[in-house]
Order: structure tokens, then C-alpha cells, then sequence
């Protein structure tokens, strides 16, 4: 029997990723334990890094209208007491570019997208101090790179449960975006002229969320930066080969298929480049390469590495749980079930007329 690829299928494949983790869960479920190497910042905060980057998976599954047994809450429980100054997994206050500036974006999404599941069910004590904590985030300096639109997301979530929030750090942000911009659909990772998967899935990724979000009180930023993600959809597909393999170029190469983050966030953000079979051809195929490989470990977790585990794929901020940012490509189960995607045929790889070279130092 042929495969259909279906959103039962995508389902399917996130769950098969997230079920063996909930035996790792703390006991109040703020910190998930997954191994025992270390990582350039505080040992503290490794667990919570693992049960945030969970969020980038389920997140988009909630908001599609699913759910993978009782991880909703686990994680309503979780935020409670990682948030809890009086909890004994309080995940502490803030320091400059401190790592857990990247582990509340992950939370802010939950809140923008599935804020039925993250939100809504907690009391208002939990409330207060899950909005007091995303808010104290603010007082902190954060590296000028993809990390400027972290604030984005978190203040865009405040804000969008009436809660105070900082406008002016949304602003701010996205003018640093805009800074970054080099044309023809390519950013820069900040003050460096560094072109790798940052640029897909973060950059443009994050900007896609803010343009579905804001459709209707942004128009013109939504517009535009999904007219920079169309230009770069056009380059970055010769990233791709007709067997589903990406560039093995760059940093952070162990977050795996987030390398197709960036197609997922095009079908999701209404991005108007190729058709839905050809992006869902090269997400399916992209997916199939992946699993055909020994990516996590005999209890079906994900490792630090690439095609196998291989601490030497690892990045000085890589630890247990930092692999889960590859969840991002499951951005396309936010869709809601009878989105024409889910119908499309994966459509072979395109055949083009020509090829170009993207060199490190122009766009």
C-alpha cells in the first residue's frame, strides 16, 4: 500500500518523536532530563532548554486542533512551576544573552498559537507569573542577531493576551530585521556577513510567524516579509536535492530537518511561490531521508549530531535537548484539516533552466 501523506501523517511522524520523552519530565514537568553533557551556559538551564524546544512541535499540533496524549498538561503544568518563584524548578531570573532568551520564544509561540492549551488553562496566580517572568525578559541586553527577534515574539504574545508588554522592543526588532536585510531575499545573522540555515530557520522563519499573526494589524510588514521569503524560496530550494538531502553547511548542523523549517512556514504563512506539491514533495522527501537514518538513540531520542550521533557535530550551546529545535518543520500542523496542502501529491523536484552560486560575501 502506498503511503498517503496526509496530516495524520505529519502527526504521526511528531509523535513518534515526542512520546519517548515523557518518562524524562521533572517531577513538577518544568524540566526535561535528557543526558548528561554540558553546554557553554548554566547547567540550570539545560533541562528547561530541553522542555521548551519540545514546544516547537506540539505548539503547531495544538493549534491545528490535535493532541499526542496528556503533553497539553504536562506542559501547563510545567510552566507553572518553572515560573513559580516559590516552586523548587523556578528557572531563575535573567542575565544578559542569557540562553533562556531563546527557550521563551518557543513559549511565546505556544501562547500566540495555542493559547487554549497554554494559557487559558492556568489559574491566575500561574498567569501573573508567567507574564511577569516573559516580561522580565525585557530588562536584559540580547545578542544583535537572529536573537533581536525574540522580544518580538515575546512582547507580540503579551500583547496578545492583554497582558503589559514592551512595543517598543517589538519595533525595535524588526527594524534590526530590516538592518539585516542584503536583498534578493537574504538576510545576514547580524553584524556578520554569515549566510547558513540561521537565515531559513530563524530569521525568515520567525518573521513568518509574525506575518500570519499580524496579517490584519500589519499588513504591510506581513506582505512584506513574505515577499522576501518568496525570492528566498527560489534560491534556497538548490539547498535540496531530489532525494530529500540538504547542504550539510553552516552552524547548529544537529537541529537536523529544521533545515526544511523554512518550506513548512511558507505553506503555513500563505507565501506565494511553489505550488503546495512541490513544497510538500520536498518536505516529504526531506523527512524520509532523515528517518532513514540512526538519528536518536535506543529509546527514540533524539542525539546530538548528524546522520548519527556524533559529539563532534555539536556546537559549544548544544546540550541533551537542543536537537528538538528540529521540531520547527512541524510549523505545517498548525493548517487546519481541510487545508488543500493536506490533499496535494508530493510533486517530484523541479527541473531548472539554470544554477547559481550564492557566495559568503554578497547576495
Amino acid at each position: 500500500m502506498s503511503t498517503v501523506y496526509n496530516k495524520k501523517y505529519f502527526t504521526d511522524l511528531l509523535e513518534k518523536l515526542v512520546l519517548p520523552l515523557k518518562e524524562h519530565y521533572s517531577e513538577e514537568c518544568a524540566n526535561l532530563y535528557l543526558g548528561h553533557t554540558g553546554a557553554a551556559f548554566e547547567d540550570r538551564t539545560i533541562p528547561m532548554q530541553g522542555f521548551s524546544r519540545v514546544l516547537w512541535g506540539l505548539v503547531p499540533l495544538w493549534a491545528g486542533g490535535e493532541n499526542i496524549e496528556d503533553f497539553s498538561e504536562i506542559y501547563t503544568k510545567g510552566l507553572s512551576a518553572g515560573t513559580n518563584p516559590n516552586s523548587k524548578e523556578y528557572w531563575g531570573g535573567f542575565r544578559n544573552y542569557d540562553q533562556k532568551f531563546v527557550e521563551i520564544a518557543a513559549i511565546a509561540y505556544g501562547l500566540l498559537l495555542a493559547p487554549d492549551k497554554l494559557w487559558e488553562p492556568l489559574d491566575d496566580s500561574a498567569k501573573k507569573n508567567l507574564a511577569d517572568f516573559l516580561l522580565l525578559s525585557n530588562s536584559y541586553e540580547v545578542s544583535d542577531n537572529n536573537w533581536r527577534l525574540f522580544p518580538v515574539l515575546v512582547n507580540l504574545a503579551l500583547k496578545s493576551l492583554s497582558q503589559p508588554y514592551d512595543q517598543h522592543l517589538i519595533d525595535f526588532g524588526l527594524e534590526r530585521l530590516d538592518s539585516y536585510y542584503l536583498g534578493n531575499g537574504w538576510y545576514k545573522d547580524g553584524v556578520t556577513e554569515q549566510r547558513d540555515y540561521y537565515i531559513p530557520f530563524a530569521l525568515h522563519f520567525y518573521s513568518l510567524i509574525y506575518a500570519k499573526v499580524c496579517e490584519k494589524s500589519d499588513p504591510e510588514r506581513s506582505a512584506l516579509y513574505k515577499e522576501r521569503a518568496a525570492e528566498f524560496a527560489k534560491q534556497y530550494i538548490y539547498w535540496f536535492d531530489d532525494k530529500g538531502r540538504a547542504l550539510v553547511y553552516g552552524r547548529s548542523l544537529t537541529y537536523r530537518f529544521a533545515q526544511a523549517a523554512f518550506w513548512s512556514a511558507c505553506i503555513y504563512a500563505d507565501v506565494p511561490v511553489f505550488s503546495h506539491g512541490i513544497i510538500k514533495g520536498i518536505i516529504v522527501r526531506h523527512f524520509e531521508e532523515w528517518f532513514s537514518h540512526p538519528i536518536t538513540d535506543n529509546g527514540g531520542v533524539l542525539t546530538i549530531g548528524y546522520r548519527y550521533t556524533n559529539l563532534h557535530m555539536s556546537e559549544s550551546y548544544n546540550s541533551p535537548g537542543s536537537p528538538y529545535w528540529s521540531l520547527k518543520a512541524f510549523i505545517l500542523l498548525a493548517l487546519p484539516g481541510n487545508h488543500p496542502f493536506w490533499q496535494a501529491e508530493p510533486l517530484p523536484f523541479p527541473l531548472f533552466d539554470q544554477y547559481q552560486t550564492v557566495l559568503q560575501s554578497e547576495a
